[in-house]
C-alpha cells in the first residue's frame, strides 16, 4: 500500500473527490493548493493534512510535497492558462524524479484529439489536434517521462464541478432553464461522475503496474442530451427542454468571449458521438462499477442547489 499521498490541485472537483475516496480506504492524505484558506474551507477534516504550495514555483511545490510517497496531479487550469499545465507538470516531475515518489496525473481524453477511431482506447494516436489538446498532451508526456500513470477521463460532472459542458447544462436545468448542449441533442457521448472516477484513481494508486501507463477510463455509458433531459424531467418534476447550440453559433459568440474563443477549435470534436474502451483498465482492476445516470444526476443537482452559486 502507498504511504502518504499528496493531491496537487486538491481544492478542485477531482481533488476533493479523490481525498474522500482515499480517506475511505484509510490512506494518509495531504491536500496541496496555493491558498491555505481555500484548503481549510475545502477540507475541514482534521485527518487531512493541508499544505499551501504553488505548483508554478518549484521550491514552493517541493516544500509542500516533502516526505510524500505518491503525488497526484489534479490541477485543472482555466482555458486562458491551459499552456501552464506543462510548467506545473515539469515542477511535479522534478520533485518525483528527485525524491523517488510515484506519480499519477488525472487528465482528459483531449490528448487523443482529433479522434479517428472509436471506442477510444490507449492505442489511439496522440498527435495533432487543437491548442488545448496539445497543451494537455505536452503535460502528460512530461509526467509519463517521470514514470507517472496518466488517467484519461471523459467529460465529467458532479459535486464542485464548475465548467464541464455537461455540468453547465445541469446548472441551467437546476435553475429552471433549458439544458444547454453543444451540437445535435440526439448524439450520444460518454460522461463520468467525478466520485466514480476518483474511486478508480484511488484503486490505481495501489497498483504497481499502473505506473508509467495510460488508462482510458469510461464513464456511465454514452448518453444523449435528449435522454439526460428525460431523466432530469423525472427528477425535477417538470419538463426539461434541451437548448442545442450549433457550432456556428458558438463560434460567433466566441468573438465576444475569451473562454469561448479558446474552446472554439474543440467544437468539431464535441458534436460527434464518443465512446471509450475500458478493456485495459478492467484487465488490471477487474470490473469497475459506475453510478447510474439517474442517481448521479440526482446527487449532482443536490450539490448544485447546496452551493452558494446554486
Amino acid at each position: 500500500m502507498p504511504g502518504r499521498i499528496a493531491i496537487v490541485g486538491a481544492t478542485g472537483p477531482t481533488g476533493r473527490a479523490l481525498a474522500r475516496a482515499l480517506l475511505e480506504r484509510g490512506l494518509p492524505v495531504r491536500a496541496v493548493s496555493r491558498r491555505a484558506d481555500a484548503l481549510q474551507a475545502a477540507f475541514p477534516q482534521p485527518e487531512i493534512e493541508k499544505r499551501a504550495g504553488d505548483a508554478m514555483n518549484p521550491a514552493s511545490l517541493a516544500a509542500a510535497l516533502r516526505e510524500c510517497d505518491v503525488v497526484v496531479d489534479c490541477i485543472g487550469l482555466p482555458g486562458d492558462r491551459m499552456a501552464e499545465h506543462a510548467a506545473t507538470a515539469r515542477n511535479i516531475a522534478r520533485f518525483v524524479s528527485g525524491s523517488g515518489a510515484k506519480c499519477l496525473q488525472v487528465s482528459s481524453y483531449w490528448a487523443y484529439m482529433p479522434i479517428r477511431e472509436q471506442p477510444l482506447s490507449e492505442r489511439h494516436p496522440r498527435e495533432g489536434g487543437p491548442p488545448w489538446a496539445r497543451a494537455r498532451r505536452e503535460a502528460e508526456d512530461i509526467l509519463r517521462g517521470a514514470g507517472a500513470a496518466i488517467v484519461h477521463l471523459p467529460d465529467f460532472f458532479g459535486p464542485h464541478v464548475h465548467t464541464s459542458t455537461l455540468q453547465l447544462g445541469l446548472v441551467a436545468a437546476a435553475k429552471g432553464k433549458a439544458m444547454d448542449w453543444i451540437g445535435p441533442a440526439d448524439v450520444e457521448r460518454d460522461a463520468i461522475y467525478v466520485p466514480d472516477a476518483m474511486r478508480i484513481v484511488a484503486e490505481l494508486l495501489t497498483r504497481e503496474a499502473a505506473y508509467g501507463e495510460d488508462w482510458i477510463t469510461p464513464g456511465s455509458g454514452p448518453v444523449s442530451a435528449l435522454r439526460l433531459a428525460e431523466i432530469l424531467s423525472g427528477i425535477l418534476q417538470r419538463d426539461v427542454r434541451v437548448r442545442a447550440a450549433p457550432p456556428w453559433l458558438l463560434r460567433a459568440l466566441s468573438l465576444f468571449s475569451r473562454d469561448l474563443r479558446g474552446f472554439a477549435p474543440m467544437l468539431p470534436e464535441y458534436v460527434k458521438p464518443l465512446a471509450f474502451d475500458g478493456a485495459k483498465l478492467e484487465r488490471l482492476l477487474g470490473p469497475t462499477g459506475r453510478t447510474a445516470y439517474e442517481d448521479a444526476l440526482r446527487a449532482t443537482l443536490a450539490s448544485i442547489r447546496a452551493s452558494p452559486a446554486g
